[in-house]
């Protein structure tokens, strides 16, 4: 009978040990900021990575300037749904940055996709 109690005593002395590291740990490690990007890219939908990508190699610098504008408007609630690749688009082109993707166009052939160019090139 006095295992259980010591037992019971030990448990119960590492679960408040648990508890008290538990608390150090969440304490000890304060939360990052996140970066004007990273709140824009959090709010990226279907492949509105794709698009934050092409337009950060083909237009840097202009780049730099819009994706904290739209992280702002973002955070503030102004664009309150996600953004999608064609909207992200959509919202580069207006402002006159002609982001370009590279696109294929593909058909079925035999069950298969097969890409347009090699369908062609095949007759």
């Amino acid at each position: 009978m006095t295992d259980d109690k010591e037992l019971d005593r030990l448990m119960a002395q590492r679960l408040a040990e648990m508890k008290r590291n538990a608390q150090k740990r969440n304490e000890t490690v304060p939360e990052k900021p996140k970066s004007l990007r990273d709140v824009l890219v959090s709010a990226l939908g279907y492949r509105g990575i794709e698009v934050l990508e092409a337009a950060e190699k083909q237009f840097p610098r202009h780049t730099e300037i819009i994706v904290p504008q739209i992280a702002n408007l973002i955070k503030s609630g102004e664009i309150p749904q996600s953004l999608d690749g064609g909207q992200l688009l959509a919202i580069f082109r207006l402002i006159g940055i002609p982001v370009r993707l590279q696109t294929s166009i593909r058909v079925q052939e035999d069950g298969k996709m097969v890409s347009l160019s090699k369908k062609i090139s095949q007759r």
